[in-house]
């Protein structure tokens, strides 16, 4: 059984393949390529034939609305045509679950000129979602970027166990409400 771990929030890409809940394949890429042409190539380059993807996790933030927003209606279309699950993650707590569980700590991405970040004690969210900060608070903070490589993988990790999403109700996270141009 293959699952597919997908993380657009910037401008990487991270894609993970579990089979049997072992890792068969991790990729990462920092690009400028546009992440909409990117993704449908990637999976004739690393010959991933979807039809064989029994479920998918995708990264619903933090990060930039853009590219997240490609991601996770790729990782959609796909869950819908072929009649799959959807497993949903925030890298801040897949970070926070895997590489900080007995800590105390701020976990943080700057995104634009905001750091955007949440307050986890023992792998656990204090604050209910990531907010924007201008600065960064007074207490020992961490930024997750370093871990960017690894964020498909992390999403996975740490929520392999739960229960999958109704697809219809997949968003990403907004810190800022969308904005429209008329």
């Amino acid at each position: 059984m293959l699952i597919l771990s997908l993380d657009t929030s910037s401008s990487s890409i991270s894609l993970s393949l579990f089979e049997n809940n072992r890792v068969v394949l991790n990729f990462y890429k920092k690009t400028s390529e546009k992440t909409l042409r990117l993704l449908p190539s990637l999976f004739s380059y690393l010959d991933i034939n979807p039809k064989s993807i029994a479920a998918f996790y995708v990264s619903i933030g933090v990060g930039y609305a853009t590219p997240l927003r490609i991601g996770i209606n790729f990782i959609k279309a796909m869950a819908m045509s072929l009649e799959k699950p959807i497993y949903t993650f925030v890298n801040l707590d897949a970070v926070a679950k895997t590489m900080f569980k007995d800590q105390e700590i701020f976990l943080y991405r700057k995104v634009s000129d905001a750091y955007v970040g949440a307050f986890y004690k023992n792998a656990e969210a204090i604050s209910s979602s990531p907010k924007e900060y201008k600065e960064l608070p007074e207490a020992d903070a961490k930024d997750i970027e370093e871990y960017e490589h690894m964020f498909s993988y992390l999403g996975y990790e740490a929520f392999k166990n739960s229960n999958p999403v109704d697809l219809f109700l997949v968003e990403p996270i907004y810190t800022r409400p969308p904005t429209r141009v008329f």
